[in-house]
Formats: C-alpha cells, sequence, structure tokens
C-alpha cells in the first residue's frame, strides 16, 4: 500500500509537459486547477503533493518549456557558421516552433505576460529574464562576428540584437493570432538585409 500522503503513480515529465500545453493555451490566470487535473490526468491531491501548488507549477512549467522546446533557437542560431545565418535560422526555428499543429501557437513566454502570469516576484523576473534573454544571446553571437572580423566593428550590437529579439516577439503574436507558418516564414529571409551593412567584405559575398 502506498504512504498516506504520497501521490499516485504517474509520470511526472508526462504530467508536467500536459500542465506546459494548459497554461500556453489559456494562461495562468484563465487556467484552474480543475483544469490542470484534467489535462494532467491525475486527481488534485497529487497535484498538489507533486508541484506545491498552481504558482509551482507554473514556475515549473516554465522552466520545462525554456529547456525542452525553446532550446532549439539558442541552438540554431550558434551551430551556423556566421550570425547573419544563425539568426536566420533561428527565426526559421521561432516560426516552426510557434506554429505546430500539435502545439498551442505562440511562445509560451512570451504569451505569458505580467497580467497573465502569478503576482509573484521571483516568476515575473523569470519570465522577464527569459524574454531579455533571447537579447543577450543575440547579441553574444554578433559579438563571436565582430572578433571574428565577419562584421565589422563599428556594427551596433546592441541596437541589432533588441530589433532582432523584438523581430522574434512579433512572429510569436502572429502566430498566436495565426497567421499562415507560410507568411511568417517570409520574414526570416529578410532578416540579412537588416546587418548587410555592417559586413565584412569577405563575408557579404
Amino acid at each position: 500500500m502506498a504512504e498516506r500522503g504520497r501521490p499516485r503513480n504517474f509520470d511526472r515529465a508526462q504530467a508536467l509537459d500536459r500542465a506546459l500545453m494548459a497554461f500556453w493555451q489559456s494562461g495562468f490566470a484563465a487556467t484552474s486547477m480543475n483544469d490542470l487535473v484534467e489535462a494532467m490526468g491525475i486527481n488534485s491531491p497529487s497535484v498538489y503533493a507533486a508541484f506545491g501548488s498552481k504558482e509551482a507549477l507554473f514556475a515549473e512549467a516554465v522552466q520545462h518549456y525554456h529547456t525542452t522546446y525553446a532550446d532549439e533557437l539558442p541552438a540554431a542560431l550558434k551551430s551556423a557558421p556566421d550570425a547573419a545565418a544563425g539568426i536566420e535560422a533561428m527565426l526559421e526555428a521561432a516560426v516552426e516552433l510557434f506554429t505546430r499543429p500539435d502545439r498551442p501557437h505562440g511562445c509560451f513566454v512570451v504569451n505569458s505576460v505580467a497580467s497573465n502570469a502569478p503576482n509573484g516576484i521571483e516568476i515575473e523576473q523569470t519570465l522577464k529574464d527569459l524574454r531579455q534573454g533571447r537579447s543577450k544571446q543575440i547579441a553574444e553571437r554578433l559579438t563571436e562576428d565582430v572578433r571574428g572580423g565577419r562584421l565589422r566593428d563599428d556594427t551596433p550590437v546592441q541596437e541589432l540584437s533588441d530589433l532582432y529579439a523584438a523581430i522574434l516577439q512579433g512572429l510569436a503574436q502572429g502566430a498566436r493570432d495565426g497567421l499562415a507558418k507560410e507568411r511568417l516564414l517570409t520574414i526570416p529571409r529578410h532578416s540579412r538585409a537588416l546587418i548587410s551593412p555592417w559586413m565584412s567584405d569577405k563575408n557579404s559575398r
């Protein structure tokens, strides 16, 4: 017999993924505990025993999204031969992530704005850090190309990073609004034009 207070046997990772999908679809405020119980396929006492609270479950879902789904974006950015190609690949990966037919559309982190997330300083800061993290990752890749001579020394790294991060958020909102994947994919194709004025001669050919 199982010990009193312990959750029933279930796949915790699978339950967390299902909770993420519920939050991703409707947001924190609109997703009730009943919704989560139904989505996760476990009873309410087991949810509380395994995750602590709705707020704690949401916080864990945020990290799960970041490491399981959104990790494709920085991987695409870093694996390309140069920043221009990396940014284009990252934007394309974002469109793929935001428009998958088997998942809610848009970006879970972008969708989780302050008005639709738990009223806790820690989780709000986590969401803010993740949103701002994209700009930092892009800036690091641009800086790498400046140091490698693929971009000129006067490249406005921070301005370009913020601009590309804003485009990422725009793609997320467009997907959330139901814009077709084919339409969204036209945007990454123009991303190189934003950086081309600062490409070195040997890297712009």
